[in-house]
């Protein structure tokens, strides 16, 4: 039995989902559908946390609008995997096995460290987007630390909720991922079931300041990983590199203020060397 939360805007994409999830969940499975209407007025947290108030069912299922299914069965999938394992608390289909201290994506990782199995684009033309799953191991479910927010899994008896001090439409899904870490509950990615997302996300400037209320809220966490063994020159090279597209992206964006909080974040990091130096003098002029 599964709840499905959809924060919607647009009622086209609305009536697909709707009708798509009936035809593809499984005749066998017993679900209810909750709408939250959403013409931007609450973040995704608080969309998100009222479909959680109202879902009377185990498990809750978090979906953009604007994607399908493609085959059939995908509800016993998730039940397959909670069941299987009682330590896992979400599920997705897309995430990554570390999140540096930088304020970065979920992506923003080495490829080999992305479990993905999502396709982008229509229903009849899209583009496979698949990492890990049958390169880096033949398992069709793995351990991850974070996903994507296209497709969240929950076990409501875990007592996870997403963070409304974050706002907005960004970070929510790292933010839930990072909760059930240090929760002790496991998050998953898996291949098993075959999603057609008809956008890819973008950053922009609501999404610069999401990722730095979410470095003021997690920060201290961070940074954290989950099966994977990364040097510390390895480490050291990821946070230096997202710190530097963090800073420049803020600064192109117009947001000044944040771009150079994260300089100096990052000039002590690399305690005042002459790298961190000439990159600010090249970005200002």
């Amino acid at each position: 039995m599964i709840s499905i939360v959809i924060s919607s805007y647009r009622p086209d994409y609305y009536t697909c989902i709707e009708s798509n999830i009936a035809e593809t969940i499984g005749a066998e499975m017993i679900y209810e559908l909750i709408q939250i209407k959403n013409p931007g007025v609450m973040g995704l947290c608080e969309a998100y946390n009222k479909g959680l108030d109202q879902a009377q069912y185990p498990y809750v299922l978090f979906l953009h609008e604007d994607l399908c299914f493609n085959k059939p069965g995908w509800g016993r999938v998730i039940l397959d995997i909670f069941k299987g394992n009682s330590k896992i608390g979400l599920i997705g289909v897309a995430g990554g096995l570390y999140k540096s201290k930088a304020p970065s994506g979920w992506w923003h990782i080495n490829d080999t460290a992305k479990y993905i199995y999502v396709r982008h684009g229509s229903k009849t033309e899209n583009a496979p987007m698949h990492f890990g799953f049958g390169v880096h191991t033949q398992e069709q479910t793995v351990r991850v630390l974070s996903i994507d927010g296209l497709f969240i899994a929950l076990k409501k008896s875990t007592g996870l909720r997403f963070n409304e001090r974050l706002k907005g439409y960004h970070q929510y899904d790292l933010g839930i991922s990072i909760d059930a870490y240090l929760n002790g509950h496991e998050t998953v990615s898996t291949s098993l079931i075959d999603i057609t997302h008809y956008s890819l996300g973008n950053i922009d400037k609501s999404w610069i300041e999401s990722a730095d209320t979410f470095f003021k809220i997690y920060a201290r966490h961070l940074p954290l990983s989950v099966n994977i063994n990364l040097t510390k020159t390895e480490k050291a090279e990821l946070e230096r590199k997202n710190y530097i597209h963090f800073i420049s992206i803020a600064w192109k964006a117009g947001l000044q203020k944040i771009a150079r909080k994260y300089w100096l974040h990052f000039l002590w990091k690399e305690s005042f060397s002459k790298k961190a130096l000439r990159f600010w003098r090249e970005l200002i002029k």
